[in-house]
């Protein structure tokens, strides 16, 4: 029995090993050819990537510190994937002169490396909680999400950081459960300093990453009856460290600006960029387009979203418009079929809300995609002018992690139905 055991963990070893080579291929290169749109494979954001490279020839130059450490032009954020490339560029080509090439091949595999290490916590997380059939799921249909795979190992995006809050509490929440103990400083720290980080990379989705920080105490409260009180004390604690974090960014960024061009312009720098990304303050500075952008009423703009304008799927062939009832019709069926259980079982015993521990986790899960909705929802509503105008890039929003979460509840639920399916037939027999 010692042996078998012993070879089952090396077997487990060897196929965790080999799922998360797999999947780094697939993110860095497309090796198994599961990618069906390549022109958005090849060239997504690629204008984007050319600012942190033109930070990295500047750095090979100047020193990472010129321009205060941010980039060259694009001064709309503290420029942390500038900086972190730019180091990664010192290691890889300690020697290289302003006309080397950049090895770009390495910094995109730093992303795709950072991006899976936290991908398989979740993993980790979701078979720990609801088994191999979930987390299975799960690893499955991250291979087929397109827009995950676009943004990945692009080193303007840095996608990981949009991941890791969510990723950082999940882990602390684990820890926490393990050893029977509540870290209320450790959750205020880390949601500072990884929104910070996020932050520092761009203000691009940030409330999408708040939202996605919230996810695991949502989770948590629900599975070990936190109770009303001690969910909304902790929400607020992470929910302060994440917006402080957030200043602490957006006040750093300014300083870096007005060492350069002092404050006043770099406040009302600030301010421009702000307003041209939310459009609910209009500028006479601002070009006709992005004025144009601003008259989308709100609602046509969640249609855009919904229909799929801009003609590449979330995942595979489908759209937000067959994701969305996917994810939600069985949502709502197991949400009725639980309050019909809870009636019957207080009928008979005159007891409330005596939801068996199984039962708890699935309906914190279904919670959990509920409210990972409201991410993406919260960024067209409050960014609507960015969401107008640059289609192309912001259905990333939905992947981070929706459609993650969304087809884990999904699994679970379909795992109830066949167990209680298979439970109803043996008893009948």
């Amino acid at each position: 029995m010692r042996i078998e055991g012993k070879t089952r963990k090396i077997l487990l070893a060897v196929l965790i090993l080999g799922a998360f080579l797999f999947l780094a291929e697939h993110l860095f290169c497309d090796r198994w050819g599961l990618q069906q749109y390549d022109f958005m494979w090849s060239k997504w954001q690629l204008d984007s990537e050319e600012w942190v490279v033109d930070k990295i020839i500047d750095a090979r130059i100047n020193g990472i510190g010129n321009y205060n450490g941010m980039m060259v032009e694009y001064q709309q954020q503290i420029g942390f994937a500038g900086m972190l490339f730019s180091a990664v560029d010192k290691l890889a080509a300690p020697h290289a002169s302003f006309t080397d090439p950049i090895p770009k091949d390495v910094m995109c595999g730093l992303n795709v490396v950072i991006f899976s290490v936290l991908f398989f916590i979740l993993l980790y997380w979701l078979y720990r909680e609801f088994g191999f059939w979930t987390a299975g799921i799960v690893y499955a249909t991250l291979l087929f999400t397109n827009w995950t795979g676009y943004s990945t190992r692009n080193i303007y995006w840095v996608t990981w950081t949009m991941i890791l809050p969510m990723i950082v509490l999940l882990i602390l929440m684990m820890w926490e459960e393990r050893h029977s103990r509540m870290k209320n400083g450790w959750l205020f720290l880390l949601s500072c300093l990884t929104i910070f980080l996020r932050s520092a990379c761009g203000y691009e989705f940030i409330s999408c990453v708040m939202v996605a920080l919230e996810l695991p105490l949502i989770y948590y409260a629900i599975k070990q009856a936190w109770g009303w009180r001690m969910y909304l004390k902790r929400a607020f604690i992470a929910g302060a460290g994440a917006m402080i974090g957030f200043a602490g960014a957006l006040f750093v960024n300014l300083a870096l600006m007005a060492g350069l061009r002092g404050w006043k312009d770099a406040v009302d720098y600030m301010v421009f960029i702000s307003a041209r990304r939310t459009g609910y303050v209009t500028l006479n500075s601002f070009d006709s387009d992005v004025l144009k952008a601003f008259d989308v009423p709100l609602l046509d703009v969640f249609k855009m979203y919904w229909m799929g304008d801009w003609d590449v799927p979330l995942f595979g062939n489908w759209h937000l418009s067959f994701l969305i009832p996917l994810f939600f019709v069985p949502a709502v069926v197991m949400l009725v079929l639980m309050l019909i259980q809870e009636k019957n079982r207080r009928e008979i015993t005159g007891l409330r809300f005596r939801m068996e521990p199984d039962e708890r986790k699935t309906f914190g899960l279904i919670l959990v995609m509920i409210v990972s909705l409201l991410g993406p929802v919260s960024w067209l509503v409050l960014a609507k002018g960015h969401a107008v105008h640059h289609p192309h890039i912001d259905y990333v929003i939905f992947c981070l992690p929706f459609t993650m979460i969304g087809f884990a509840s999904t699994a679970q639920i379909i795992k109830c139905w066949v167990e209680q399916a298979v439970k109803y037939a043996k008893e009948k027999k």
